[in-house]
């Protein structure tokens, strides 16, 4: 039989440090406004109800329970008070990753007598290096490709429709400037019938070194971006050919590029 000596001192400022890196990481992550106090608050009331867990509870597997299934759920709705199940449900899995990468963080950084930094250092670099991953995450998340709704507008009728967000669309117009999405020919005309006022706008791609493009402009352009809408006025649209679109769950590919005219951002809520 095995027995352990747990410092309650030491418990509680290794699980108050942990819950303050991992709340901290959760409000980086998916941007919840929620004042440092109220951060700082939760990993008190967290320490606080986890050594109370662990004065109380005489079997490990309940204190576990406890911790896992009381305690920090009720922590995050504390913090964060979300409105939803979802928003719920994607804190507690975000406040676990960070628990687990701030693990591996310290792991990493110190191996007992064979690491390169002491205990106390290793600590310190690893909750000035949980943030920075985070960050990184959250970055390469946000630049990956994705569908998102997208909406036209054009002679008074609005169109509806899927559009895929892609980063390496960076084709401009070159006589006004303004980033050019592609949507799938047969769909515009489909809406709106044959196109007026088409101008060639040249390109390149895989395959094509030089092409052109036919392309018109819109009234309007609106789809999410971030956590609102954005909205652009008189945006550049190319007709490309319905092969491009052909069996796939989209209709439209959005040039994500910042627009520096005629485009306005407006947030949701």
């Amino acid at each position: 039989m095995q027995i352990y000596e747990v410092y309650i001192d030491v418990l509680a400022i290794n699980n108050f440090l942990a819950d303050l890196a991992a709340l901290f990481a959760v409000s980086v992550f998916f941007k919840r406004k929620t004042p440092a106090r109220r951060i700082l608050a939760g990993a008190v009331l967290g320490t606080l109800g986890s050594c109370a867990a662990f004065l109380c509870c005489r079997h490990m597997a309940v204190y576990l329970l406890a911790v896992h299934f009381l305690v920090n759920p009720l922590v995050l709705l504390f913090c964060f008070r979300e409105k939803t199940k979802q928003e719920f449900l994607s804190d507690l899995c975000g406040g676990y990753f960070a628990f687990l990468l701030l693990g591996g963080i310290t792991e990493w950084l110190y191996e007992g007598e064979n690491g390169f930094l002491s205990y106390k250092m290793t600590v310190s670099a690893a909750f000035l290096l949980l943030p920075a991953a985070v960050l990184w995450i959250r970055r390469q998340l946000q630049n990956r490709v994705r569908y998102l709704e997208a909406q036209l507008c054009q002679q008074g009728k609005r169109l509806c429709l899927t559009a895929l967000s892609d980063s390496g669309n960076l084709l401009r117009d070159p006589y006004t400037g303004k980033a050019v999405s592609m949507i799938d020919r047969s769909v515009y005309e489909t809406a709106y019938g044959a196109a007026q006022a088409v101008r060639l706008i040249p390109y390149e791609s895989l395959g094509c070194r030089h092409g052109l493009l036919e392309a018109v402009t819109i009234e309007e352009l609106s789809y999410a971006y971030g956590n609102g809408t954005k909205t652009i006025k008189r945006a550049v649209l190319g007709l490309a050919d319905h092969a491009l679109f052909e069996k796939k769950p989209y209709q439209m590919i959005i040039n994500p590029q910042e627009n520096p005219t005629g485009g306005k951002y407006e947030k949701d809520g």
